[in-house]
This record gives C-alpha cells, sequence and structure tokens, in this order.
C-alpha cells in the first residue's frame, strides 16, 4: 500500500504537473568546434538602462574561434538596427562570416534578415527555445561586459556609452584562457600598443625588409597560432566538460516516448504560481542528431505544433494515463444538428394533434390559444367581461374521454365560421358600432376517427 501511495503521490496526481523536479534534469554537454576565423560569429542584444542618448540596449557580435568582440549601443532593438549594425559596419570591417549563430528573437529571425543571408551566401542557426545555453560563448562575454562596466564610477554609469569602445578594447587585448592567446593577436598576429608600452618606452621589435618577407613571417607566426588556439579550445573545451558532466541527470528518450514540456506559454506577472509543465502531454518524434540532446516532439492528440526542444526542458511521463480532447463541432454540423431537432419536434407536435382529434379531445394549444384571446378581448372591452366568463365556464367542462361516443357535428366550418358572425351581429345594440375581431384564421387539417367498422379491422375515417 505504501508503494501505491507513493506512486499516486509522486507520478500520477496533478502535483507532477505542477511542481519543480526535486533534481532538474541536465544532458550532456556538447561542445561547438570551429578551425577558422569568422567561420561563426554569435550576436546577442544585451538590455542595460537607458543612458545619455536614450541608448539602452548593446548589440554583441562575437567570433567564435578567435574570440574577438564588438559592441554596438542601440537605442531599440529593432531588425533594421541590427541588420544595419552587423552588414553595415561589422561585416565592412572584417567580411562576410560562414554562419552566423543567435537565438530565436524576432529581430533576427524575420524576412530582412533571411533576405540579406541569401544574398551574402550566410548561413543561418539559432538555438532552442529557452535555452541560452546553446548560445553560451556571447552569454558569457556579456557577464564579463556588465561586470566591467559595472565597476565605472557613478558618475560614467550614466553615460557608458562612452566607456563601452574601450573596454571592449580591452578585453580584446587580454589573454583568452580558452585559446591561450589575446583575441587581437589571433585576428590581426601582431600585438597592439597599448597605453602600458609608451610608459615604458617599448619599441616594436619584429621588423621586416620588405612586403612579402613581412606576409611570410605572418603566414607561419598565424599558422603556429592557429594551432596552438586550436588545440587549447579543443582541450579546456573537454575540461569544461568532464566537469559538466559530472552533474548530469537524466535517461535518453527514444521515438515514442511521452513527455512533458516546460511550461514558458503563460506570460504576465511574476509567474510564481505557474505550473511548471505544461497540461499537454507531447509524444517524442526524433532526435536531430545521434548526439544532440535536442528532440522534436509532437502534441499526444495530433493538434498544435511540432516543437523542436532541449532535453533540459523535458520529463518523462509514460505513466500518466491517456488524455484526448473533444473535437470541436463546427458551425455547420450545429446548423444541421439544430435543424434536425427543429424538424423532429414539428413531427412529435404533429402526431400528438393527430391523436387527440382522433379520440375527440381539444389540442392543448387550441385551449391555451382561445383563453388568450378570450382574457386580451375582456380586458380590451369591459362589456365582454360577461362573454369571456361564459366561455371560460364551458372550457372548464369535462372533456370526452375515448371511451364514450362523441357526437359528430358534421356541419362544415366554413359555415360555423359564416353563421357565427350573423348571430352575433343580431344580439349587438345597432347604436354601438361594430368591433370586427382581427384574429388570423387557420385552416386546420380535417379530423380523423379511429372505428371499428368490422371486428379486427381498425381503421381511420375522416370526422
Amino acid at each position: 500500500m505504501q508503494e501505491d501511495v507513493e506512486h499516486y503521490v509522486t507520478r500520477v496526481c496533478r502535483c507532477l504537473k505542477n511542481k519543480r523536479p526535486n533534481k532538474p534534469v541536465k544532458a550532456p554537454l556538447m561542445n561547438i568546434v570551429t578551425t577558422y576565423p569568422f567561420e561563426l560569429v554569435s550576436i546577442d542584444f544585451l538590455h542595460l538602462e537607458k543612458c545619455k542618448g536614450g541608448f539602452e540596449y548593446i548589440l554583441v557580435v562575437m567570433d567564435h574561434f578567435t574570440r574577438f568582440a564588438q559592441a554596438y549601443p542601440c537605442r531599440n532593438k529593432a531588425a533594421k538596427t541590427a541588420a544595419e549594425k552587423i552588414f553595415g559596419d561589422f561585416v565592412l570591417r572584417f567580411g562576410f562570416p560562414t554562419k552566423l549563430h543567435h537565438d530565436q528573437g524576432r529581430e533576427f529571425e524575420n524576412k530582412l534578415f533571411a533576405k540579406l543571408q541569401e544574398y551574402s551566401e550566410v548561413s543561418g542557426f539559432h538555438t532552442t527555445p529557452y535555452h541560452p545555453q546553446g548560445n553560451g560563448q556571447v552569454e558569457r562575454f556579456n557577464r564579463t561586459l556588465l561586470a566591467m562596466l559595472r565597476n565605472l564610477p557613478e558618475h560614467a554609469k550614466t553615460d557608458w556609452k562612452a566607456s563601452l569602445a574601450k573596454v571592449v578594447h580591452a578585453y580584446n587585448c587580454t589573454r583568452s584562457e580558452a585559446t591561450g592567446y589575446a583575441p587581437y593577436f589571433l585576428l590581426f598576429g601582431r600585438q597592439p600598443r597599448l597605453p602600458i608600452d609608451l610608459m615604458f618606452g617599448l619599441t616594436v621589435k619584429d621588423q621586416s625588409p620588405s612586403h612579402e618577407d613581412y606576409a611570410e613571417k605572418w603566414r607561419t607566426r598565424m599558422t603556429e597560432a592557429y594551432q596552438l588556439a586550436s588545440k587549447t579550445a579543443i582541450k579546456e573545451g573537454v575540461r569544461g566538460k568532464i566537469h559538466y558532466d559530472k552533474k548530469v541527470f537524466g535517461a535518453e528518450l527514444n521515438p515514442g516516448c511521452r513527455v512533458l514540456v516546460r511550461n514558458f506559454t503563460e506570460r504576465g506577472g511574476p509567474g510564481k504560481l505557474r505550473s511548471y509543465w505544461e497540461d499537454k502531454v507531447y509524444i517524442v518524434t526524433q532526435r536531430k542528431h545521434s548526439e544532440s540532446p535536442v528532440y522534436e516532439v509532437k502534441p499526444e492528440t495530433g493538434k498544435g505544433r511540432v516543437k523542436i526542444i532541449h532535453r533540459n526542458l523535458l520529463l518523462p511521463c509514460d505513466f500518466l494515463p491517456l488524455t484526448s480532447e473533444p473535437e470541436p463541432t463546427k458551425s455547420g454540423q450545429k446548423r444541421k444538428i439544430s435543424h434536425r431537432k427543429q424538424k423532429e419536434e414539428e413531427s412529435v407536435s404533429e402526431d400528438e394533434e393527430q391523436w387527440t382529434s382522433m379520440v375527440g379531445l381539444k389540442p392543448r394549444w387550441a385551449d391555451r390559444g382561445e383563453y388568450q384571446r378570450g382574457t386580451a378581448a375582456a380586458d380590451s372591452d369591459p362589456d365582454n367581461r360577461e362573454a369571456s366568463q361564459t366561455e371560460q365556464k364551458d372550457d372548464n367542462e369535462p372533456e370526452l374521454s375515448a371511451d364514450v361516443p362523441a357526437e359528430v357535428d358534421k356541419t362544415p366550418d366554413t359555415e360555423k365560421e359564416e353563421s357565427s358572425p350573423s348571430s352575433s351581429s343580431d344580439d349587438e345594440d345597432p347604436d354601438t358600432p361594430q368591433r370586427v375581431k382581427k384574429y388570423p384564421f387557420r385552416n386546420r387539417k380535417p379530423k380523423m376517427v379511429f372505428t371499428y367498422h368490422q371486428l379486427g379491422q381498425p381503421t381511420f375515417s375522416h370526422a
């Protein structure tokens, strides 16, 4: 019993979709490897406090191989602003990159960027939703950049745009532990002259008599630097992967597994009471790569778009009961159903009317209509109150039953209608103005009588 209770509380009940796991899922780390400068350029927007001039965003552009970074202050993060900075400034200084890597922000995922990448033959890559670790290099630079700007004096923080280029240049001239070289050296092949060189009176010792000799030395120096940088980057990547994989938790998923997706759809407010997982159950359709922890999932009900999600945002739930959403009826089907119901009600009322006429009883709607007309006439004219009361007394008389034979008045309905106005006109006072009743006349069906003219052979006949 204890096992059943633990299974229900921890895995079956509603708490599974609402609560956060005690130990979050962590998939193994996958490193991105590049072999030459500007093979992969990562871009991202960083949001800061608004400074003088209305600047509150920084567009960060970083080369993955050399770790060389550029930062552009912006007043907004529109697609046009990002395109002007990247294709109108960065590309003109350093050339077109082979690949452009970014998150799924609307400022990068749009028709303008798609056309520019198509014209320049630049491949576009993006991370999975709500997984900034996929663009970890530029995210880590954002942390370093914020730390450098945070150390500015208080009067300089209100105008951080003036200090942005200086702190980025200091970063590019500093040796990186990931490559063993400064980003400036890996890109230009020489060390920059810094203010400290002027203070100590250092001069450039590497001099070449000709351009060919300088180019040959530069080629040899850069070939050696690129090889060492690649080896160092791979070594540091392996070291970081070993450290990260120590906290790996969660099994690999196979096609057909039922999973829950992290709830990021609901927005607004702090979201502290929001369910940790979505209520909808998804099914894994495929794994995007044999070594990549990225999966393609689709809703179990078949309704909804296909998503590509990282393993850290998925929770296996094969033990949950199957759920099926009712299919909403279309407007055309609703109209057909209502029309069919209306026809059925009409047929039922006609059958009831036939049955009451066969046994010689008044239909219910007839009594109700006569009563309403009588009360309306009595209220409009006080002289007719007595007549209406007599009519009500007649109506209150006991009706004929099916067992008692009724005398059938064979006088046609048209003769009755013609004789009734004449009799009423004789009784009325000639001095009083004649009142004409404007009640609608109904064409009623002839009454049917159920008879037994021959033994064992019941028949219907008109009254």
